[in-house]
C-alpha cells in the first residue's frame, strides 16, 4: 500500500465523518423542533381549556370569573396571550396582550373544531391555537372564537438552547472520533510503513531479505517475498556459475588459436576478437543484476561525466562537444554495469556519427527518459530496424563489430524498457530510452 493510498483512505474516513455528523445534527435538531411544536400545541390547548372553564358569557359582555389563568397571561410582553372574538369584533383579551401587535384572524371554523397554525403579521411571527364554540347568553346562543397565542421567540428560546448544547456535544464527539481515526490510522498503517521501508532497503541493496515482525496477514506476504528473493538468488548464482564455467572452457581454445600463425590473418583475427568480446560481455551480464526483481538505484550524472571525459579524450581530434542536461537526483533502477554498457555504446556511436555536437538529455517524471542525439547524417528510415540486428553496421560507422546497438536493445528489453530511434533537432539521429 502506497502512502498516497493510505492517506486517501484517511481522507475518505474524515469526509464521511464530516458528512455524517452534520447530517445527524440537522436530523436531531429537526426532530427536536417537531417535538417542540407538538408540545407547544398541547400547552396552548391546556391554556385554552383553562380559559373555557372560567369563561362567563352574557348578553352584553364576556369575562372570566376568576383569575385562575397562568401568570404569563397577566404579565405584559410575556409572549403568551389570549383573545376572544365574536365574528370580526374583539370582545376580550388578556392583560399580556396589551402591548402586543397582534390582530386575531377572522377564521370560519366549524363549531367545536380547533386549528393550530403559524401566522406572520407586521408585529412578528406567532403560533395560534383557535377554537370556535357556541355559548348560551340568556335567551339566545352566541358564537365565539377563542385564540391562544404564543410568540415565535418563545418557541425558539428552548430550540436555540438545545441547539447550542447539541453543537457542543457534536464538536466534542467529532474531535474524539478524529483522534480515534488518527490513532487507528497510525496503528493500522505502521506495519505497512515498516514493510514498505524494508522493501526499499532490499531494493537499494541494504539488506538481503525481510526480517521484521508483522501481523499474520502481512507475515504471509513477508514469507512469500523472502522465498522469491531466495529462489532468485539461487537462480542467479547458478546462472553465473554456468556462464563462468563456459567462459573458462572457451578461453583456452581461443588462447591457443590466438597464438597460432593463422590468427594473424585479418579475417581470423577479427573473428577471434569478436568471440573474445562476446565472452567478456556475457560474463559481465552474468555478474550484473540487470534481471533482478529488486534493482539498485544508480545516480546517472556521475556516470555520464565519466563516460564524457573518456570519450572526449578518444575523439579529441574530432573536437566533439558533448552537452549534458541531467539533474543530480536522476537515478537508474538497475545495475551500474548495464547502464554503463547502454550509455557507452550509444555515446560512442553518437561520437562516431556526429560532425561536432552530441547532446544527452535525462528527464525523470513518472518514468525515466534518456535521449542521446547528434548532428551527423542521421539514419535512413528504411535502415533503422536493421540497425538493432546483431552484426548490422551502417556506412556511417567505420569501426566496431556491429553488435553494440543489438546489445543495447537486449539490455533495454531486459529492463522492460523502450528504445526508439528518430530524427534529432540537431540534424542527426536521436536515440530515446524509456524505463
Amino acid at each position: 500500500m502506497s502512502l498516497s493510498l493510505k492517506l486517501r483512505q484517511l481522507l475518505i474516513s474524515v469526509f464521511l465523518m464530516l458528512l455524517l455528523l452534520p447530517s445527524s445534527f440537522v436530523a436531531i435538531d429537526r426532530a427536536f423542533y417537531t417535538q417542540l411544536l407538538t408540545s407547544a400545541e398541547q400547552k396552548l390547548e391546556v391554556h385554552m381549556y383553562a380559559i373555557l372553564s372560567e369563561l362567563n358569557v352574557s348578553a352584553d359582555k364576556v369575562e372570566l370569573l376568576n383569575n385562575a389563568l397562568a401568570p404569563d397571561f397577566y404579565r405584559p410582553d410575556s409572549g403568551l396571550s389570549a383573545y376572544i372574538t365574536h365574528q370580526q369584533d374583539l370582545v376580550w383579551q388578556s392583560d399580556s396582550s396589551l402591548n402586543q401587535k397582534f390582530t386575531p384572524p377572522v377564521t370560519a371554523l366549524p363549531q367545536g373544531e380547533h386549528l393550530f397554525r403559524a401566522l406572520h403579521q407586521p408585529g412578528g411571527d406567532f403560533w395560534v391555537l383557535s377554537i370556535a364554540l357556541l355559548f348560551d347568553a340568556e335567551d339566545y346562543t352566541r358564537p365565539l372564537t377563542v385564540h391562544v397565542v404564543q410568540t415565535n421567540e418563545r418557541l425558539q428560546a428552548p430550540q436555540l438552547a438545545f441547539r447550542a448544547t447539541l453543537l457542543q456535544w457534536f464538536i466534542g464527539i467529532g474531535l474524539m472520533l478524529l483522534l480515534l481515526m488518527l490513532l487507528a490510522y497510525y496503528w493500522t498503517t505502521k506495519p505497512l510503513s515498516k514493510l514498505d521501508h524494508e522493501i526499499r532497503r532490499v531494493e537499494n541493496g541494504s539488506q538481503e531479505q525481510l526480517s521484521g515482525r508483522y501481523p499474520a496477514e502481512l507475515a504471509i506476504i513477508k514469507e512469500d517475498l523472502n522465498l522469491l528473493l531466495a529462489n532468485q538468488n539461487r537462480q542467479k548464482q547458478r546462472y553465473r556459475h554456468h556462464l563462468s564455467d563456459l567462459a573458462h572452457a572457451l578461453k583456452t581454445p581461443v588462447a591457443v588459436l590466438q597464438t597460432s600463425a593463422l590468427s594473424q590473418q585479418p579475417e581470423l583475427k577479427e573473428q577471434l576478437d569478436r568471440i573474445t568480446s562476446m565472452i567478456e560481455h556475457q560474463l559481465k551480464r552474468a555478474a550484473s543484476s540487470g534481471q533482478d526483481v529488486w534493482k539498485k538505484q544508480i545516480n546517472i550524472k556521475p556516470l555520464l561525466d565519466k563516460l564524457v571525459s573518456a570519450l572526449s579524450k578518444i575523439y579529441r581530434d574530432k573536437n566533439v562537444a558533448i552537452n549534458i542536461e541531467c539533474s543530480e537526483n536522476c537515478v537508474f533502477r538497475g545495475d551500474e554495469t548495464d547502464l554503463m554498457e547502454i550509455l557507452g555504446n550509444l555515446l560512442d556511436n553518437a561520437c562516431k556519427a556526429c560532425r561536432h555536437n552530441v547532446k544527452v538529455t535525462v528527464i525523470k517524471h513518472s518514468e525515466l527518459m534518456l535521449c542521446i542525439e547528434d548532428d551527423g547524417p542521421g539514419v535512413p528510415q528504411g535502415q533503422r530496424l536493421k540497425l538493432f540486428e546483431r552484426g548490422a553496421r551502417l556506412d556511417t560507422y567505420h569501426e566496431g563489430h556491429g553488435v553494440g546497438l543489438a546489445i543495447v536493445a537486449e539490455l533495454v528489453q531486459s529492463y522492460s524498457g523502450q528504445l526508439k530511434l528518430d530524427d534529432s533537432d540537431l540534424g542527426g539521429a536521436r536515440f530515446t530510452l524509456l524505463f
